[in-house]
C-alpha cells in the first residue's frame, strides 16, 4: 500500500486547506481555530510531520501513516474477536476494499485518520485495554462520529479503578471544545451549513444546531449511503447485508448488544444531519464489516461475491475522486488486487491447517 500511495499525486482541495492550514499554523506556534473550520485532531498529529518534512501535504503524509497502521490493526481485531487468524486476514481484506478512505485522503480529508481511530477504539474495546476511552476521545476530535463507539467499552469503565481513564478521555474533549469556544464563541467552528452555499466566513460560523434537521429524508439518505453504489459508498453493500444478518440472527454474537447500539447511534446522528455523506457512517460500516466475517468464515464462496461487488464500489469513486490522483484505473485498483491476494492466502493457509 505504501507503493500505491507513492504512485499517487495528492492535490489539496476544499476542507483539506483548512486541516493543513491549522497544522502549519500550530507548527509555527499559533493555535488558530478562528481561521480554520472543522475538527482538527488529525492536524495536531501532523505538526511533527510538518516540522520534519516542511511539506505542504503534511496532512496527507500523516493520513498515509495512519492508514498503513490500520492494516495490522484490522488483522489484530479480526484475529482477537474471532480467535481465528483467517478472520484477521478477512477483516484486513475488507478494510482494503474501502477505497473512499484512501481516495479522499489524497485531497487532505480525514477519513483515513478516522478509520485508524475507529479501529484503535474497537481494538481497545475487544482486547479490554485501559486506554480505550482515550483512543475513543481523540478519535472524536478527528471526527465526532467516532463517539458513537462509546457503548463498546463504557460499561467496563464505570468502576472506581478504571473511571480515571474515562475522566481523562472526557478531559481531552473538554480542552479541545473549550479552546475552540474561547477563540470562536462556538463549541465547534463548523462549516456544515455555510461552506457549501457560497462564501463561508470562518470567523462567524452558523450555530451547531443548524446542522441538525431530523426528518425522514435524512434517514433515507443513510440507507442509500450504505447500499447504493452510485452514492460513492464505503464498502460492498453485500458486506453490510451480511453484517446486519449476523446481528439479527446470532443472539450469542460477541458484543452484539453493544455493536447494535453503536450502529443505531451512528444512524441516528447521521440521519438527523441537514446533509450527509457515506463517510459519516464509517464507524457503523467498520462494525458491520467485522460482523460479516462470521458468514465469510462459514461460507468461503461468499468472499468471492464480496470481491465482485466491491468492483462497483471502486468504479464510482475512481470516476469522482480517484482519477484526480492516480494515473489510471488499473493502478487505482491495486488495493483490490491486494485484497484478492489476501483472500487466496487466507484460503490456502486455512486449508493447510485443516489438513495438518
Amino acid at each position: 500500500m505504501l507503493v500505491y500511495f507513492l504512485l499517487a499525486t495528492p492535490v489539496m482541495m476544499d476542507d483539506g486547506f483548512h486541516y493543513e492550514g491549522f497544522a502549519e499554523s500550530l507548527a509555527k506556534g499559533k493555535l488558530d481555530f478562528k481561521s480554520y473550520y472543522g475538527f482538527h485532531g488529525l492536524s495536531f498529529l501532523a505538526v511533527p510531520i510538518f516540522w520534519i518534512t516542511k511539506s505542504e501535504y503534511s496532512i496527507v503524509i500523516t493520513s498515509t501513516i495512519l492508514y498503513l497502521l490500520s492494516l495490522p490493526l484490522a488483522y489484530a481485531i479480526g484475529k482477537n474477536f474471532y480467535q481465528n487468524k483467517t478472520a484477521g486476514l478477512y477483516f484486513t481484506a475488507l478494510v482494503l476494499l474501502m477505497p473512499y478512505v484512501y481516495s479522499t485522503m489524497m485531497r487532505g480529508f480525514q477519513e483515513a485518520a478516522l478509520l485508524f481511530f475507529v479501529l484503535l477504539t474497537l481494538y481497545g474495546a475487544v482486547s479490554k485495554k485501559k486506554w480505550a476511552p482515550v483512543a475513543w476521545a481523540y478519535g472524536g476530535i478527528v471526527k465526532p462520529f467516532n463517539l458513537v463507539l462509546l457503548p463498546l467499552f463504557v460499561r467496563d469503565f464505570l468502576k472506581i479503578k478504571k473511571i480515571i481513564w474515562l475522566f481523562l478521555a472526557l478531559t481531552i474533549g473538554a480542552v479541545y471544545l473549550g479552546a475552540s469556544y474561547y477563540q470562536t464563541d462556538h463549541l465547534v467552528n463548523n462549516a456544515a451549513i455555510g461552506s457549501y452555499q457560497g462564501n463561508f466566513n470562518t470567523g462567524n460560523p452558523p450555530v451547531l444546531i443548524e446542522s441538525f434537521t431530523p426528518g425522514l429524508k435524512g434517514f433515507l439518505r443513510v440507507g442509500a449511503n450504505l447500499l447504493l453504489h452510485f452514492r460513492k459508498i464505503l464498502i460492498s453493500p453485500l458486506t453490510i447485508v451480511l453484517g446486519a444478518l449476523v446481528l439479527l440472527r446470532n443472539k450469542k454474537f460477541l458484543l452484539r448488544k453493544e455493536i447494535i447500539l453503536a450502529i443505531l447511534l451512528n444512524i441516528i446522528l447521521v440521519g438527523s444531519l441537514t446533509f450527509s455523506f457515506p463517510k459519516y457512517l464509517l464507524p457503523a460500516v467498520v462494525l458491520l464489516a467485522l460482523c460479516s466475517v462470521h458468514y465469510l468464515l462459514k461460507y468461503k464462496w461468499l468472499f468471492a461475491l464480496v470481491l465482485i461487488d466491491s468492483f462497483f464500489v471502486f468504479l464510482p469513486i475512481w470516476n469522482y475522486f480517484g482519477q484526480a490522483f492516480w494515473p489510471n484505473i488499473y493502478i487505482y485498483l491495486l488495493p483490490m488486487y491486494l485484497a484478492i491476494a489476501v483472500y487466496i492466502y487466507a484460503r490456502r493457509d486455512n486449508h493447510t491447517h485443516s489438513n495438518s
